[in-house]
């Protein structure tokens, strides 16, 4: 089978090697939609703060269970399912809980663990959920990113009724914008610097958006209660947002830092008594009720989806998006068809 691997930041290479046996507990999985995560070129660029190398990468999956290990029901083979990417210990007390995001040996495939990225795929059968008949592979794939945004969503303990400003209109932040609607936001804003993005999230639903150069987010900082940042990188969204956040506001980082960011406003987080929320990954409680908001087309992918690649292009998409050579949106990679 094919697949591909990252030796070092910026470079890759496809290997061919033996498609792999399930181990006792666990499925293979015919690889079918791979979605680029935006950590994807941050770990291209040896930038990501949890990843060793060599790795292969690809978190976002769905795809056919074609064979089973031991102790899994041979009934599995053929479901099509999607996939949380979590290698956990499975005995600690988050793990009993099914907590796996606080497993202290949690490793993240696609991350600290090899992903997807190569046509055959094994993994936990706990991990391997399945979709329903109605859901597509294609929003199949896109479970796991919209997991993140709704798990973040959740952390800013929204009330009915509330304000919320979203600051990043890609996948996550429009993920995020639908969460926060589901869970009883009142109004939800959205700022980015790009007018495709916005005009996006306005289709799907944003109660008005910021484009950020031309409009500025202190305009609008009295109506909000809970801002999120969707962003992350070298910690500017944040800074600004503690620069501009009425006293007392809720703030949730999504949107993964980067090493060596600079957050210098940092002491208004204490002066100004505001509260901030880290958020890492989900549950599979998450997966449950996304798989339900789908279905309740609460959340929906249309439009985002702006580009689709065979397995073999991945080393060049990945350079496209570094030198951001094209715009995109979501890119989904296409296995096995």
């Amino acid at each position: 089978m094919r697949k591909i691997i990252l030796d070092e930041p910026f470079r890759m290479r496809r290997v061919e090697c033996e498609i792999p046996t399930p181990k006792k507990d666990e499925v293979r999985i015919a690889v079918k939609r791979l979605g680029i995560c935006g950590s994807d070129p941050t770990i291209y660029r040896g930038l990501h703060p949890y990843v060793t190398f060599p790795v292969v990468l690809g978190h976002e999956i769905s795809g056919v269970i074609d064979a089973v290990g031991e102790d899994v029901a041979k009934e599995r083979i053929g479901q099509r399912v999607t996939v949380i990417p979590h290698i956990v210990c499975g005995k600690c007390e988050a793990c009993k809980n099914k907590i796996y995001n606080f497993c202290e040996e949690l490793r993240c495939t696609g991350a600290e663990a090899d992903g997807a990225m190569c046509d055959y795929f094994c993994i936990s059968s706990e991990m391997a959920v399945q979709i329903p008949d109605t859901m597509t592979l294609d929003d199949a794939a896109l479970v796991e990113p919209a997991c993140v945004a709704y798990h973040g969503a959740k952390r800013g303990c929204i009330r009915k009724g509330e304000t919320v400003l979203i600051i990043g209109a890609g996948p996550i932040g429009v993920f995020c914008m639908q969460s926060c609607f589901a869970l009883g936001a009142g109004k939800v804003y959205v700022a980015d610097l790009d007018a495709d993005r916005l005009a996006l999230a306005r289709r799907l639903g944003a109660t008005d958006t910021v484009e950020v150069g031309k409009q500025s987010i202190k305009d609008i900082k009295d109506k909000i209660d809970v801002f999120y940042d969707c962003v992350g990188e070298k910690g500017q969204v944040l800074n600004n947002i503690l620069d501009t956040a009425k006293r007392g506001s809720r703030i949730v980082v999504i949107g993964v830092l980067q090493k060596e960011y600079t957050i210098p406003k940092l002491p208004d987080f204490v002066q100004h008594e505001l509260s901030l929320f880290g958020t890492t990954m989900y549950t599979p409680a998450d997966y449950s009720d996304m798989l339900t908001l789908m279905g309740e087309k609460k959340i929906v992918t249309d439009g985002m989806i702006s580009h689709r690649f065979g397995l073999e292009k991945v080393p060049e998409v990945l350079d496209m998006l570094v030198k951001k050579k094209e715009k995109t949106f979501k890119i989904l990679i296409e296995v096995n068809d």
